[in-house]
Formats: structure tokens, C-alpha cells, sequence
């Protein structure tokens, strides 16, 4: 009988290892498309910001894209930089760091710090590539698979109290226009989890969203000063 109830409690792990997986390649292939796209705002600072209904999902995806005059490539390599996030994002009590690569990803940790009362702390694990010679994606690792893998979870456990992340992926993508401009956008969905309601999580994910976006421009053009 314990036998049997061991073979159902791993079929369950490995149902939900999967089904998290599923979702998040599914997310990517999402905001891969370009059909569903609407416009919400144009800031002043000429960032167009898009958002997009994503079937089953209760949030809304959302992209930010802007068209600069320097080489794209500098923003994809601090994109690619994981370690220097938090200066990048002038967030010092940002925790971000490489824990190793995998069919050509990179594995990555993330904690961040949440400065209001009453919401904990966010972090999660995500896996990273850059596809091409314009594209980064990535997407987030399921917590089934994060607290099954020894590494991960002795990570995990020095940060008890955080909540998870789950659901989410992210593309950076840049178009040529000429020479030397390009069309730079991040396409993202993010589930911040935890009991906060929907329209928090939107807000949160708007404002993270447009203030990380702006954080890796100016990190960037910083390299070429």
C-alpha cells in the first residue's frame, strides 16, 4: 500500500513538473506572436507600451518597445549579464545570480525585495538563452522542478517566507530600422503569485516591467561613455 501511494505521489510531481513547463512555452510562444497586440499608452519618453489577452491566463501580457540610436547589441549583453542586475537596475537589494546552464541555457536565480507592509518577498528561478543575434528569451522554472533539484533548494531554503513565481517568460527582441537605429522591445507575462489581488499584480508588472526597461537602456548606453 505505501508502495502504491509512493507511485501516485511521483505520477503527481511529475503531472505538475510538466504542466507548469507546458504553461510557460505556451506563455512564449504567446508573446511571440504579434496578432493581439493593442496599443495602451505612449510616454513622454517615446517608450510605446502594448498589452495582450492571453487565453486562460488572468493577467495581461504586456510589451514596451522603443526605437534607439546605438548598436542593440550592447542592451541584449546587460540583458545576458545576470550577475550585474542590480546595478544595471540601480536596485542594491536585488539578489541575482547564475547557478549554472543546462541545453544551452543559463540557469538563474532571482530574490527580490518587496518595500511595502503585509506583501512578502518575490524570487524565482528562470532559465535564459539568447536564440539568435537579435533575441533573448527566457522562462521561468516551475517551483516542482526548483525544490526537486538539491542546488535549487538549498537556495530556496535560505530565503523562506518569499513567494514563489511560477508562471511567466519573457522575449527581448530588436528590429533594424537602419544602420544605427533599432526597434528594442520586451514582451513579458508575470504572475507575482501570492494573495495579492489581479489589478496589483498588473500594476506591479506594468511598473516593473517599464522601469526594468528603462534600467537595461540606460545601463547600456552607459557602455559606450
Amino acid at each position: 500500500m505505501q508502495s502504491y501511494l509512493s507511485i501516485i505521489f511521483l505520477n503527481l510531481i511529475i503531472v505538475t513538473f510538466f504542466a507548469h513547463a507546458d504553461e510557460n512555452t505556451i506563455l512564449l510562444d504567446e508573446l511571440k506572436e504579434n496578432d493581439g497586440w493593442f496599443l495602451v499608452e505612449s510616454r513622454p519618453d517615446s517608450i510605446m507600451i502594448y498589452e495582450k489577452n492571453i487565453e486562460g491566463m488572468k493577467l495581461k501580457a504586456l510589451r514596451v518597445e522603443k526605437i534607439i540610436n546605438f548598436d542593440y547589441q550592447h542592451i541584449l549583453n546587460t540583458v545576458m549579464d545576470i550577475g550585474s542586475y542590480p546595478k544595471a537596475l540601480e536596485s542594491s537589494d536585488l539578489t541575482s545570480f547564475i547557478v549554472g546552464q543546462k541545453d544551452n541555457f543559463i540557469y538563474a536565480y532571482n530574490h527580490i525585495p518587496i518595500p511595502f507592509p503585509f506583501i512578502d518577498d518575490r524570487h524565482y528561478f528562470f532559465k535564459i538563452k539568447k536564440t539568435s543575434s537579435n533575441e533573448i528569451i527566457w522562462t521561468l522554472v516551475s517551483e516542482s522542478e526548483a525544490t526537486s533539484t538539491y542546488k535549487f533548494k538549498r537556495i530556496l531554503d535560505k530565503k523562506l517566507g518569499s513567494v514563489y513565481m511560477d508562471y511567466g517568460a519573457g522575449i527581448w527582441k530588436a528590429q533594424p530600422i537602419t544602420k544605427k537605429m533599432s526597434n528594442v522591445s520586451y514582451s513579458l507575462y508575470m504572475d507575482s503569485g501570492g494573495l495579492i489581488t489581479d489589478y496589483l499584480n498588473d500594476l506591479f508588472s506594468s511598473q516593473s516591467v517599464i522601469n526594468l526597461y528603462k534600467g537595461v537602456l540606460s545601463s547600456s548606453r552607459k557602455e559606450l561613455e
